[in-house]
């Protein structure tokens, strides 16, 4: 049976569980029966889940990375303080499991959402580096699925050194997916020759699991699903870290009112509890925000999706809810900052309404909810054509394809049936 590693990954943030399940499913999809284990960060009650997830963070991530774990007194002995400093026995043994997943692993997939960028601190991109140093440690191939990178323009003394450290690094794998174009360009840039161009997997790969595919006590909470042909509304904290915090929320509150005005039922859908604040300040500014509906709550991402297929249009800023959003059919008007945003809505030819929080025109958003609220029904059936175009072929049967062609021993079967969540939160199942 193969063994699959997958780094890069969290349970709590609903984009990153995303690609974790659409990875591993999709594994299971192509081999049938085959193990499939999380390295990963932020994660609450593992035992909740019907898949192996294993703590993978700074702890861990330095020991199997150095080989401290030849040791064996010296990584039990770092466990025991750990578990004492932070109050948790989630370290325990954990080392050893660990350390035999990756001797016995046939490969280690990566699916980092965005972490090598000057978007973010370089210790986050010494994260990727570090699960590629334990690749080689370990002797294992190691591909980087869809996720987005660059610029590499963090302003600091040492950016030249980093950037030939990233170099050096980015050799290692066979192959490195670029999910938007200006990453792909940083890539190869550094004179890398093993960049490939793909949309991210959740919206390419046709499999996802429903929600009680992935937990092992699931019940439906039908209650919080909002009425069918609502508009949903998403926040993201992160859009207040990139632009002008009362700029946004005022932003944010006109489109609110602005959707109030035009008389429809929105909910305001929080995708992240860090979101939550953040929803009562700007309802605040909404006049008769009373109105507005929030959900809210721990969802799973599969949760995510049924909900947000329920909606006739979003007005989003967290992008894997637009992925979530154009999964099913439905219509986003997307407030972001990065190309992420903009490569995603060209997919579905919806550049139209992806707008730059850094430098939001409040007219042309209202009047690109005027558009969307006339077209909607439109630009739902140009998204279902264009999901069609987009999953006519799978970056994970590539990936294993090219693991096969590499020598990974067994053959690659495409009969195997899994069930997938696709429009309106329905299920069905697919052939591969």
């Amino acid at each position: 049976m193969k063994t699959f590693i997958i780094t890069g990954i969290q349970m709590r943030n609903k984009g990153s569980q995303a690609m974790f399940l659409s990875l591993s499913y999709s594994l299971k999809s192509i081999y049938g029966e085959c193990e499939v284990i999380g390295f990963a960060n932020k994660y609450d009650s593992p035992e909740q889940y019907t898949f192996t997830l294993l703590p993978y963070d700074d702890f861990t991530r330095p020991v199997l990375k150095n080989g401290l774990y030849k040791l064996p007194f010296l990584a039990s002995a770092l466990t025991h303080v750990v578990g004492r400093l932070r109050k948790s026995d989630k370290w325990r043994n954990k080392i050893t499991e660990m350390r035999k997943a990756l001797q016995r692993a046939d490969a280690i997939l990566d699916a980092s959402g965005y972490t090598l960028g000057s978007g973010w601190p370089k210790q986050s991109g010494r994260v990727l580096l570090d699960t590629i140093a334990i690749a080689r440690r370990f002797n294992k191939k190691i591909i980087l699925m869809p996720q987005s990178f660059g610029p590499f323009d963090w302003g600091e003394k040492d950016d030249a050194a980093f950037s030939d450290e990233v170099r050096k690094a980015l050799t290692y794998p066979l192959i490195i997916y670029a999910r938007e174009t200006e990453g792909y360009k940083c890539l190869t840039s550094l004179g890398l020759s093993n960049v490939e161009l793909s949309a991210d997997m959740v919206i390419r790969e046709k499999i996802f699991p429903r929600p009680s595919q992935i937990s092992v006590n699931y019940r439906r909470d039908e209650e919080n699903y909002p009425t069918q042909n609502s508009v949903g509304f998403i926040i993201n904290k992160n859009v207040f870290r990139i632009g002008d915090p009362s700029v946004v929320i005022d932003l944010y509150a006109k489109i609110l009112q602005k959707l109030i005005d035009n008389g429809e039922k929105v909910y305001v859908l929080t995708t992240s509890t860090a979101d939550t604040d953040l929803v009562l300040q700007v309802l605040g500014k909404v006049k008769n925000g009373q109105e507005v509906r929030v959900i809210s709550g721990e969802f799973s991402s599969p949760e995510l999706m049924e909900i947000i297929a329920r909606f006739k249009y979003v007005v989003a800023s967290r992008y894997h809810s637009v992925v979530f959003a154009y999964r099913n059919g439905v219509p986003a008007v997307i407030l972001g900052w990065a190309s992420k945003y903009t490569d995603l809505a060209a997919l579905f030819h919806q550049q139209d309404y992806v707008f730059d929080i850094r430098n939001p025109n409040s007219e042309r958003i209202m009047v690109a909810l005027e558009k969307m609220s006339a077209n909607y029904e439109d630009e739902a059936e140009l998204i279902k054509e264009s999901l069609a175009s987009v999953q006519a072929t799978s970056v994970v049967l590539q990936a294993t394809s090219a693991l096969e062609d590499q020598g990974l021993p067994a053959t690659i079967t495409t009969h195997h049936q899994v069930i997938s969540a696709r429009g309106n939160g329905q299920a069905s199942a697919m052939t591969v």
